[in-house]
């Protein structure tokens, strides 16, 4: 016996209610999301916005990764604009800081309408499904919305991957060229996953190889310009990054070196949900091949390397999300041959699905890992760049094993920052002679804050990264007693 469920979601006007009505969902789940202050990993702050805020400003720290010169300057340069402007447009504010991370969210942004594309090549449902899961899955929507390479690095190749095809126009194959040479400039760790997939795609095709050339030879160039004009050899920060992380085994030193450090985030992340999304994507391997090949180069590549973070497989995740999606499509089509189903494309099919891939996210961006632990709240720099507007407070000292919560980029004031350890001489519960630098501290509620003339005034955060803020009375004098507890000595110090 067959049935029809619902019309087809493949008229026009079908389409375009779908498409709108997933950007605009996809809209109001980064806003929600969006945090200025937050920080998935200490680099979006010290890496990026810090390296920025010492162009626009004129002050900030200089961490390890610029001071030996293994990053590209690509990405702070991005954000000098919006930061200058924000500054232009409202002086003293935070604008400042919300300009260049609004900024970044909307390139990010782009995997949302990228995924339409990919999906149509397929059916009108697979474009819907596939961009569903691009729009509301809880990591697209909290990736997004983060100052990370991997995140811009995504947000072009998938770009790219929408663009380009065998009949594509060549404009659009040179667009293609530059996404995915901007890809391997912000996180050349993707180059060979890059590589793989162009290879795939092109093929033997002359004219998309031309306009991949085209499109990525001005960026391989713009990128050594970059380099030259910051004072650098081209592209000398990538060989001095193998030098550091691999030879001189830095990377290692982190930790992370487990070979079943990849699984087990990945277990931790998806959870229940990975036994789900892996036999789906096997549904849809043979239609979207190149992708998944790219997906897998670039977790062969990262096991390889020593210190692993499950932010460097963000690329194959996503690669992967997405052609579940797809094959759950084509489970469902599987089902509707198997049960005589007439329309298995029709509008209550595809709104199962919909809803079906929304209620896992939620459920998963509900349990403790995305609530309390992907994430810094951004609260303690809230904290501390209120502390610092106070013009009786002339200097701080901050929890020094947390210092990316406290660059110049968060805090915006040319202040002394200091870095102290929780306890022992010279630190947050017992300062001594160090505390003639500074008159406010920030102690974790769970650490014991300064004493004596120190007054605990409020504290602000979540359970896990409350933070309270201790002045006393009287001023502040930078000498030699504490003048190596500074947060750029602290860094030089401890070469961090």
């Amino acid at each position: 016996m067959t049935t029809t469920m619902g019309e087809k979601p493949d008229t026009p006007g079908n389409a375009r209610l779908w498409f709108w009505g997933l950007l605009a969902m996809a809209v109001v789940l980064r806003i929600v999301a969006f945090n200025a202050y937050s920080a998935h990993h200490p680099d979006e702050t010290i890496q990026y916005l810090e390296q920025a805020h010492r162009i626009v400003f004129g002050y900030g720290v200089v961490p390890w990764e610029f001071r030996y010169f293994i990053r590209s300057w690509l990405i702070p340069l991005m954000l000098v604009p919006p930061m200058a402007l924000g500054e232009w447009l409202n002086p003293g504010g935070t604008l400042y800081l919300v300009l260049p991370r609004a900024m970044i969210a909307l390139l990010n942004f782009t995997p949302v309408v990228a995924a339409w594309y990919l999906g149509a090549r397929l059916s009108r449902q697979h474009a819907i499904v596939a961009m569903a899961v691009a729009a509301i899955w809880v990591e697209c929507v909290y990736f997004s919305v983060q100052t990370l390479s991997e995140s811009l690095a995504v947000a072009c190749f998938l770009t790219a991957a929408a663009l380009l095809h065998a009949n594509a126009r060549m404009s659009a194959i040179a667009a293609a060229g530059v996404l995915m040479a901007l890809a391997g400039l912000m996180r050349f760790q993707f180059g060979p996953a890059i590589a793989a997939y162009g290879i795939m795609i092109a093929g033997k095709d002359l004219r998309l190889w031309k306009g991949l050339i085209i499109g990525g030879l001005p960026v391989v160039i713009g990128g050594a310009a970059i380099d030259i004009a910051m004072g650098l050899s081209p592209y000398q920060w990538i060989v001095t990054n193998y030098q550091q992380n691999i030879v001189e085994g830095r990377m290692k030193r982190i930790g992370g070196v487990s070979h079943w450090t990849y699984a087990q985030a990945v277990i931790a992340y998806w959870k229940w949900a990975l036994f789900i999304i892996v036999p789906l994507a096997a549904l849809a391997w043979r239609e979207n091949r190149a992708l998944m090949i790219a997906a897998l180069v670039n977790i062969l590549v990262h096991q390889l390397i020593g210190h692993k973070e499950y932010r460097y497989l963000w690329l194959s995740m996503h690669i992967v999300l997405l052609v579940a999606a797809m094959g759950s499509v084509n489970l469902l089509h599987l089902l509707a041959e198997r049960h005589g189903w007439r329309v298995a494309s029709g509008k209550v099919f595809t709104t199962t699905l919909v809803l079906a891939w929304g209620a896992a996210s939620l459920a998963l961006g509900l349990t403790p890992t995305y609530q309390l632990d992907w994430r810094k709240s951004g609260d303690p720099s809230r904290l501390a760049a209120a502390a610092l507007s106070n013009p009786k407070v002339c200097g701080i000292a901050v929890p020094r094993k947390q210092y990316s919560l406290f660059g110049y980029s968060l805090l915006h004031e040319p202040k002394p920052v200091f870095l102290l350890r929780p306890t022992g001489q010279q630190s947050l519960a017992t300062p001594g002679i160090a505390a003639s630098g500074f008159n406010a501290a920030l102690a974790w509620e769970q650490d014991p804050g300064p004493g004596g003339i120190w007054q605990k005034l409020e504290c602000m955060g979540g359970a896990r990264d409350r933070i309270c803020l201790y002045r006393r009375p009287g001023g502040c004098r930078i000498d030699q007693g504490n003048r190596h507890l500074l947060y750029q000595e602290t860094l030089h110090r401890v070469d961090m």
